[in-house]
């Protein structure tokens, strides 16, 4: 997902063909398959509206600062806590976390679980 976000922010490339490269590369079941392309398509169609949100939630912090790697994954966590509400609260917060520590840095998982955590907080009745 979060490759698949990236390259469509530099990517000339159809979104669809972006997203299912990357599925292709993993062989993920058919419903994983399914749910990282509706994911991944509904932050595309939604990011100018995540991106104000993100941003008004950001307190003392610029929001030119916030790397494109972190910024994608609040993206996709935001996604998912306004639009996919199956996932449970807790799940999205600590796959949020997951990917910060695993494509950014440490810091970066703190910052992605204090906003995040404030997503579910202010959207989500089943808050984390």
């Amino acid at each position: 997902m979060l490759q698949a976000l990236y390259e469509a922010e530099f990517s000339e490339r159809v979104q669809t063909a972006i997203i299912d490269e990357q599925i292709g590369r993993r062989s993920p079941s058919d419903e994983t398959a399914e749910y990282a392309r509706a994911l991944f398509l509904k932050t595309i169609e939604k990011k100018d509206d995540l991106d104000r949100i993100i941003d008004s939630l950001l307190e003392n912090w610029d929001p030119a600062r916030v790397s494109l790697v972190d910024r994608n994954i609040l993206r996709f966590a935001l996604t998912e806590v306004l639009y996919f509400p199956d996932v449970p609260a807790s799940v999205i917060v600590d796959e949020a976390i997951e990917v910060a520590h695993r494509f950014s840095s440490e810091e970066a998982g703190r910052f992605v679980n204090g906003l995040v955590d404030r997503f579910v907080k202010e959207f989500r009745k089943d808050s984390a």
